[in-house]
């Protein structure tokens, strides 16, 4: 007790308390100094002083918050979650922390996390419509749509805009909810009637829901403000097609596809219709090069196995259909193709089985040839 009041106790208890307010004024300079850089985008100086200011005060959050940002500017993504995780370990109830921590979850596609993180932002700062509309964002891509309708709905009550309308729009389309979805795309156009996208995504929709001639209007539209994007020419080409239309489908494929020489629903679609003009050399052309592109879609190989049919070629059209079931083994109009082919060939039993086949998957049309060709 009594060396608490000698001079050489006093004298250190000076040093400590003077070192201790030099140090936190060390660290908030180079914290300020670190500020200044990030905001010229001298990213790596501003980690640098970071970390000197870190080093003199590891307790800071908003030092590893800092730092984290700048470090997810030169997409050091596992380093910036690092950083806002100690952020968050320091201060539980920073919404923003959790918020970037999310958003660089999102972009390494650990969609999950993200949202595990933006509900947590959301929670601590209810009025948060970037939260809400990221978050939305992350549900849509891992196909929870109903979900991301909601978050982007929350948002736009938070803060109406453009690009928020038309997102819960595209999220509508996907539930196949084509009226909702166009009101949404119409208020888009409202605050933006120059967005050739908008015009493209409301042309499918009106597809969607059967309306061919107002789809064309908007892929027209949109052809007219951007004319280098392949899908447009491709959505109007669908909807001509429904309406027979295959000069204007044509033309329009033909475009598409030297927008994008590596289209192959386009050339699916061009051989298709190509199929229907009873053209079948050609449309054998457009399938083989479809195939060529893109070898998994059990309905190219169905519908090339018609054209092989017309042309004569029994083999090949076994050939097809079969690769089309090992494709989509519950593909009920496959099963009945095959069976019908494999009657040509004398093949009762094979046509039998897959008459059953077809027939237990939901092919009404196989119920009458049972009961006359397989007694």
């Amino acid at each position: 007790m009594k060396y608490l009041s000698s001079p050489f106790f006093l004298l250190i208890s000076i040093l400590i308390f003077s070192g201790s307010v030099y140090s936190q004024k060390n660290d908030l300079s180079y914290f300020k100094k670190a500020n200044s850089k990030f905001m010229a985008g001298e990213y790596d100086e501003a980690i640098t002083d970071l970390n000197k200011a870190i080093k003199l005060n590891p307790n800071n959050a908003e030092y590893f918050f800092v730092r984290a940002n700048a470090k997810n500017e030169l997409e050091n993504f596992k380093g910036a979650i690092e950083d806002y995780t100690s952020a968050i370990d320091l201060n539980s109830n920073y919404p923003e922390a959790y918020f970037h921590r999310a958003y660089i979850k999102d972009i390494l596609e650990d969609y999950a996390g993200a949202i595990l993180d933006y509900n947590k932002a959301i929670e601590l700062k209810p009025d948060y419509p970037q939260a809400f509309f990221n978050r939305a964002t992350c549900k849509d891509k891992s196909g929870d749509f109903s979900g991301a309708v909601e978050d982007y709905s929350s948002a736009i009550l938070s803060k109406p805009d453009f690009f928020s309308s038309l997102q819960r729009g595209i999220s509508k389309y996907k539930l196949k909810n084509y009226a909702e979805a166009i009101k949404d795309f119409d208020k888009s156009l409202e605050e933006n009637a120059t967005d050739a996208q908008v015009y493209q995504y409301r042309g499918n929709a009106k597809s969607g829901l059967k309306d061919y001639n107002g789809a064309i209007k908007d892929f027209q539209k949109s052809i007219e403000l951007k004319s280098t994007d392949p899908l447009t020419y491709f959505g109007k080409a669908i909807a001509e097609y429904e309406m027979n239309d295959f000069r204007s489908m044509f033309h329009d494929l033909n475009t598409a596809i030297v927008l994008k020489p590596d289209y192959a629903e386009a050339y699916y679609y061009r051989g298709m219709a190509r199929k229907e003009i009873e053209d079948f050399s050609l449309a054998l052309i457009d399938l083989n090069k479809s195939i060529e592109l893109k070898s998994d879609n059990a309905d190219v190989y169905l519908q090339r196995a018609e054209v092989k049919n017309n042309l004569k070629d029994n083999v090949g059209e076994l050939s097809d259909i079969s690769k089309s079931i090992e494709l989509k083994p519950d593909f009920a109009d496959a099963f009945f193709m095959r069976a019908v082919a494999k009657t040509k060939s004398s093949d009762k039993l094979g046509a039998c089985n897959d008459f059953n086949t077809a027939l237990r998957l939901g092919s009404s049309k196989a119920d009458e040839i049972i009961k006359q060709y397989c007694k």
